[in-house]
């Protein structure tokens, strides 16, 4: 049996972070923030779930009414209800469910974060952290380019704010590696693009990039990049030999380890 194969009530974190249907969009954005997440189970009266907010859907929402003036706002939110913007299509779980099917459905959905419900109700969320967190106490021996993606999205620290942004959305990613001279310097992922919301999108990447960086031998064992990346609070792992950029592990190449 796969070493999986266990219930993901036995990883799901509680208590779910959401927001009333018929809050107001700046609202999700600060309660994102302040909950460091990267989406809201969306409840109506009744406190049912009956959607879900995603970092995606601000930024796709904030690059819309922001528009292309050079000199503009990173982001700009209208002022419009949750449950206009929500995705009412919500991929949810029991709590039953094996930890293998999960992680398999958050790669192939493409979400790092799964409702745990039963009966309407959100009791509790599987993210990729939590997946990562097996991997650690399963001690799974493969080597991290094994599940490793490649070729990297990255983007010069001196390109602009606006294009980083832009290219979060065309590749469907979460996350780009900032380079200097072909170095890694830092990540700009949506967390840093909702941060820069104020921004002026001209303001060069590498103004706004987070600076803390993992970066990791190809031939790392997965449970120590899954240990390192947790203890250090990162989503990403860079993956370099020598000085050579190989590959990058996110939240969904440490789902797709789990099988």
């Amino acid at each position: 049996m796969s070493n999986f194969q266990v219930p993901v009530s036995l990883y799901m974190s509680q208590p779910v972070v959401s927001i009333p249907q018929d809050a107001t969009l700046e609202a999700a954005y600060e309660t994102m923030m302040e909950g460091g997440v990267s989406s809201l189970a969306v409840l109506d009266a009744d406190e049912l779930l009956v959607g879900i907010l995603s970092r995606t859907d601000l930024l796709r929402v904030g690059r819309r009414e922001s528009g292309r003036r050079a000199e503009a706002a990173n982001l700009a939110l209208p002022e419009a209800a949750v449950s206009d913007e929500m995705t009412q299509d919500v991929y949810t779980v029991s709590p039953d469910a094996m930890l293998e099917h999960a992680a398999n459905e958050m790669v192939k959905r493409r979400i790092h974060r799964v409702i745990v419900s039963e009966d309407g109700l959100a009791l509790g969320v599987l993210s990729t952290r939590d997946v990562m967190r097996a991997i650690e106490e399963k001690q799974m021996n493969d080597p991290v380019s094994d599940f490793m993606s490649s070729p990297v999205f990255t983007i010069r620290a001196e390109e602009p704010l606006a294009m980083a942004v832009e290219r979060l959305e065309k590749a469907r990613v979460s996350g780009l590696v900032v380079v200097e001279e072909d170095w890694p310097v830092g990540v700009f992922t949506q967390t840093e693009a909702l941060e820069a919301r104020d921004v002026r999108r001209s303001t060069p990447v590498g103004d706004v990039m987070n600076t803390r960086l993992l970066t990791l031998s190809s031939r790392t064992r997965i449970f120590r990049a899954a240990a390192q990346a947790a203890s250090t609070g990162v989503r990403r792992v860079v993956v370099q030999d020598g000085s050579r950029l190989v590959g990058i592990l996110s939240g969904l190449d440490f789902a797709r380890a789990v099988r």
